[in-house]
């Protein structure tokens, strides 16, 4: 190991000791905070983003999903029409669904590493019930200001992704049909996927839950720096609460946070992208978030509250939109439908699941 690498690793050690025995009480309250943040919002919120997406890639839905809007992904980005549903799921679920499903498509052998590297590189985004719901409507009191910062995002999210396209050839059209499981292995393995992906993404809420409470104890001027380079959620409160303008509070959710970089590293680092690449570039999506936010506001002028409007309020990161809840919901009947058919053709069916 060299020196360096054993002095970083000494030095995260040293702060979480310090932490903990300094400030016990204030990380376990935190701790506390994080599990019902867990089950209230994250837990209902993205497993089932999640589960879609890996039911996405096992049961072959991505191909003819990806042939309608081939033409719009090879224009923007140069991509095969398979990272379609990545880049949209990215922008419509929050942080950990894009790359997530971007790792299961490279790993299926519908992206190569070079599209699967740029995509980590700008599929890591906000949800829009998480901007819009929980950092507009509860924290600054606004729906419209949240839909602003979203926008903002979203343009700062798609700008590097149609810069990059300049840096690979062009992608080949898909001319060989996805391979597909059958549908009740592909229902099966993508719930199990999708719960392993649950435990480790809610380990790192609860570990920087309990690091941000502790922190907040330090003199302000320096806790806030700190709370908004950690952790998203917690960062935006702390920074409506300091009175931070909208560009600022978009360039933290543009960044994302350490927590947020921790929940998608196993992807990132599945498709073999650097971290020095991936959080200088997180950098960057947080300083065009910030720049777009600024020209949105001059554009469409909004009042920008400096106050929280209820401190109390559960944090949401994202949530279940309509249209997901009733895929979902389409999803199960037809594995219910697929599981009561003849004893003979379920013998047939789990024959050539072996």
């Amino acid at each position: 190991m060299k020196r360096k690498d054993w002095l970083l690793r000494a030095a995260v050690a040293a702060v979480l000791l310090v932490l903990l025995l300094r400030y016990p009480r204030e990380m376990t309250d935190g701790i506390r905070q994080g599990l019902t943040l867990c089950a209230a919002a994250v837990i209902p919120s993205l497993f089932p983003f999640m589960t879609l997406c890996a039911f996405f890639v096992r049961s072959g839905l991505y191909a003819p999903f990806g042939r309608k809007l081939s033409f719009l992904m090879r224009a923007l980005f140069r991509l095969p029409g398979a990272a379609a549903a990545a880049v949209l799921l990215g922008l419509c679920g929050g942080y950990p669904v894009g790359t997530r499903m971007t790792a299961e498509l490279y790993k299926a052998g519908s992206l190569t590493q070079s599209q699967a590297q740029r995509m980590c590189l700008f599929c890591v985004a906000a949800g829009p019930a998480f901007v819009s719901g929980t950092v507009g409507a509860v924290m600054l009191g606004s729906r419209a200001l949240g839909w602003l910062l979203y926008a903002s995002l979203t343009l700062a999210a798609l700008t590097p992704g149609i810069l990059l396209r300049y840096t690979d050839a062009p992608p080949q059209p898909m001319t060989a049909a996805a391979s597909r499981q059958p549908l009740a292995r592909s229902l099966c393995e993508s719930v199990a996927d999708a719960g392993g992906s649950m435990l480790s993404l809610c380990a790192w809420v609860l570990l920087f839950s309990g690091v941000c409470a502790a922190l907040r104890r330090l003199p302000e001027g320096g806790a806030l720096p700190l709370v908004c380079l950690l952790e998203v959620t917690n960062g935006c409160k702390a920074g409506v609460e300091a009175g931070l303008s909208a560009p600022i509070l978009a360039a933290i959710l543009g960044f994302g946070g350490v927590s947020v970089h921790c929940q998608v590293l196993p992807d990132v680092t599945a498709c073999g992208v650097p971290l020095s690449r991936f959080w200088a570039f997180r950098t960057i999506v947080g300083a065009l978030a910030a720049v777009y936010c600024a020209l949105l506001l001059r554009l469409f002028p909004l009042a920008e509250p400096v106050s929280l409007v209820r401190t109390d309020a559960v944090v949401r990161m994202s949530g279940a939109t309509a249209p997901v809840s009733a895929a979902m919901l389409a999803t199960a009947a037809v594995f219910i439908l697929n599981t009561s058919q003849p004893r003979t053709d379920r013998c047939k069916s789990r024959g050539s699941m072996v």
